[in-house]
């Protein structure tokens, strides 16, 4: 289970930093923020430092291999998503520009959002392998 688990972030990683690179690239043109040739490496560096972030917040998933945290719904699901939780929270909070709090927001949605499919297709895997 524990390694499941580790290849579900480590995938969650990949697709989020690949869908993040475009959100902020489409974020940076809506923006006109200048020309996009210099923007692009700082893009790619803040998509894959941001989501690492993340990553590191989401690992108390990885105690969800013992089998007595994953029986129990509400400890699942805290642990799983609880991390990403307080990024998006803290984003809100931190006293940032209005265009770094967007760009916060739109990764840790798409991070959020790329764990949480990961997570129901570990729920249905968990079913159909007890």
């Amino acid at each position: 289970m524990g390694k499941t688990i580790l290849i579900n972030l480590f995938k969650t990683y990949i697709f989020s930093v690949i869908v993040s690179i475009a959100g902020l690239s489409i974020l940076h043109a809506i923006n006109k923020a200048g020309d996009f040739s210099k923007a692009l490496p700082t893009v790619c560096i803040a998509a894959l430092f941001l989501n690492g972030i993340m990553v590191l917040m989401a690992s108390p998933s990885m105690l969800l291999s013992y089998p007595s945290m994953w029986e129990k719904p509400p400890i699942r699901f805290f642990l799983y998503f609880a991390g990403p939780l307080a990024f998006v929270l803290t984003a809100l909070t931190m006293p940032l520009s209005h265009n770094d709090i967007v760009a916060y927001l739109m990764i840790g949605g798409i991070f959020f959002i790329v764990h949480a499919v990961f997570y129901s297709k570990l729920l249905k895997w968990r079913k159909s392998n007890p």
